[in-house]
């Protein structure tokens, strides 16, 4: 599993121009003889790195140059920029937003004037997609931003025949989504900007009052690595892939101010390689892998970490990974299996593995019905399907 945190730490400088005193008085008293200037906020990122990754044991596929070239690496990444919403809240704290200013930085920093009274701050990474065609799509409020992807290909024939015949249990689930960018989001709320001058600790050097504040950057986009081991293909039965895969009942949304994802959910479709003639745990297999990146699942909080965790969630949706393999008569078949108790157990992302009995596997029906890819479908494939997201 592959894990990155980040603190940002906030400096508010407070700039007294003129203070007829000489006593330290609150920084405003009805009356007073004072002149300020507006407090000045200062926010200043820095990147700590927490990475726990295991390919010795849990990983067979590997990662060589080409998946690189055409996924990227498997880790997460620096971000190089950030968009940052300042949500004004006046004298009190706990309640609605009353305004809301955004920035764009291209550093660390951020330093803006203040008004006296409460803040909420969001500040989330700049997206970076590698073909430059970005899919993830925010939507905004005065609340706050809620992330979704575009959709891509509707659900596929192989898919649709399994909901059909009561053997997968996905109802409700929307059509295949790509997969969202990876980025990074922090939410410190109720930042109080006050008037009293025990609040913030003095600077001799730079003769400023400063106040400092803490908080993570957390993934928004969680990674996981697929791979499905093909064992017993001796006779070449299996004689290989198209690359479609998908993975269902993630959530299709996120509120990136909280974390906590959408209950709406979604297949999301990803690509992946076969390698054959490997060796995992002695025995002789081709390995199918690639790698998934997605908003999580349905309705789950940032801090839910473990299956025993994720009991009490609200959804009892299933997840099944869905992928398509080329049979050596040409025919192509759809297969679906449960990963449920592992996509459970690995909230926030972390390695599927799927063990496929090639000596036990159906083959496709006869016919041109078992020719070509089954992610594409034709217009009478499609089901209807509204989908709602709150924002």
């Amino acid at each position: 599993m592959m894990r990155a945190c980040y603190r940002i730490s906030a400096l508010t400088a407070l700039l007294m121009l003129c203070i007829v005193s000489c006593i330290e008085p609150p920084l405003h008293l009805p009356g007073q003889n004072l002149e300020m200037m507006i407090p000045q906020v200062e926010t200043e990122m820095e990147v700590v790195w927490d990475i726990d990754v295991d390919f010795s044991t849990d990983w067979y596929y590997g990662w060589d140059v080409k998946d690189d070239s055409l996924w990227g690496n498997i880790g997460y990444t620096r971000p190089t920029g950030y968009e940052v919403h300042r949500y004004y809240k006046g004298d009190k704290p706990r309640r609605k937003h009353l305004s809301d200013d955004a920035f764009s930085i291209r550093s660390n920093r951020f330093r803006r004037y203040f008004q006296f009274g409460y803040y909420d701050m969001l500040f989330y990474s700049e997206i970076d997609s590698k073909d430059g065609t970005q899919v993830v799509v925010m939507h905004e409020t005065l609340d706050s931003v809620t992330a979704t992807t575009t959709g891509t290909r509707g659900l596929s024939k192989g898919i649709l025949d399994m909901k059909r015949a009561g053997t997968s249990q996905d109802d409700g689930a929307i059509g295949l989504l790509n997969q969202p960018e990876i980025f990074y989001g922090a939410y410190p709320e109720d930042i109080y900007i006050s008037y009293n001058l025990d609040d913030y600790d003095y600077d001799p050097v730079e003769n400023i009052y400063i106040k400092h504040l803490e908080t993570k950057l957390r993934p928004l986009v969680y990674i996981y690595l697929v791979q499905l081991i093909l064992y017993n293909n001796d006779d070449g039965k299996i004689k290989g892939i198209n690359g479609n895969s998908a993975l269902s009942s993630m959530a299709s949304s996120t509120n990136v101010n909280t974390g906590h994802t959408g209950n709406s959910p979604a297949v999301i479709y990803f690509n992946t390689r076969m390698k054959k003639d490997l060796t995992v745990k002695g025995r002789k297999s081709d390995v199918i892998g690639g790698k998934l990146t997605t908003f999580g699942l349905c309705d789950n909080e940032p801090c839910v970490r473990s299956k025993a965790q994720y009991a009490g969630s609200r959804t009892t949706l299933k997840n099944y990974l869905y992928f398509d393999l080329i049979w050596n008569n040409g025919g192509v078949k759809t297969y679906q299996f449960d990963v449920t108790d592992q996509c459970h157990a690995q909230a926030h992302g972390g390695i599927l593995t799927v063990w496929i009995d090639c000596s036990e596997l159906t083959p496709p029906d006869p016919g041109p019905s078992s020719k070509g890819s089954l992610f594409i479908p034709t217009v009478e494939d499609y089901d209807e399907v509204v989908w709602e997201i709150e924002i």
